[in-house]
């Protein structure tokens, strides 16, 4: 918890420091497609055998950033949105196990909440005043995960009521895209952010923990409407 407000306050204070001689700020709300691209180890732990993983499935949530541009080519950009809650979905691949844990595979053993802003750097092609504006982004992502929680699969596959938890993670955050000019307030952005980001998943059944290392090359589709002032 304590990680979480530090990042949360780095990345506020970085953006705050952004140039007071700003020329425009731009509030941009719409919907963002996460697609976390995730692979994970096979767990390890008491009583685990191998051959058992998991995946995090897409989520469609709404998306908000805010901008502070410092010239006609560079602006300062704080990416949010409605924090994202994700299904984690069993993988079984051990034909030596029962068959009533294979046809497990597939199934949601747990869900959990990404908490992740992202600071970028952009930079804007083409003139201030071009219709339209393609821009390419560099930045820090930090990842919290919270609000877990066990499904039923899964304190079955574990043998009992299990508490999932997963660690935070910062790394390199890039994007690219483009913004249509319909008048001096109002804009079109569609871009493609992705990121690294690495986690390690732990889950605790009775006093039993297991675990497995877990990244993300994380595709996110967002499409907003801008408004500049």
């Amino acid at each position: 918890m304590k990680t979480r407000h530090l990042m949360l306050a780095s990345l506020v204070a970085a953006f705050a420091a952004a140039p007071a001689m700003a020329q425009q700020n731009t509030i941009k709300l719409g919907v963002a497609n996460v697609q976390p691209h995730s692979s994970a180890s096979d767990f390890s732990g008491p009583f685990t055998p191998g051959g058992i993983s998991v995946e995090v499935r897409n989520k469609t949530t709404s998306f908000f950033s805010y901008t502070r541009e410092i010239n006609d080519q560079w602006d300062v950009e704080l990416a949010l949105g409605d924090s994202p809650t994700h299904d984690i979905a069993l993988k079984i691949n051990n034909p030596g196990l029962p068959a009533s844990v294979q046809s497990m595979s597939g199934q949601v053993a747990a869900t959990v909440r990404q908490v992740a802003p992202v600071l970028f750097v952009n930079y804007k092609f083409l003139e201030k005043t071009s219709p339209w504006r393609p821009f390419v982004g560099v930045g820090i992502n930090y990842t919290n995960f919270d609000k877990t929680h066990s499904t039923a699969a899964g304190d079955t596959l574990n043998g009992g009521p299990t508490s999932v938890s997963l660690e935070d993670s910062v790394g390199l955050a890039l994007q690219g895209g483009v913004t249509y000019r319909i008048n001096n307030q109002w804009s079109l952005s569609a871009a493609l952010i992705t990121a690294q980001v690495k986690s390690k998943i732990t889950t605790n059944t009775l006093g039993i923990e297991r675990s497995a290392d877990i990244k993300f090359r994380p595709r996110v589709f967002t499409l907003a409407m801008g408004y500049s002032f």
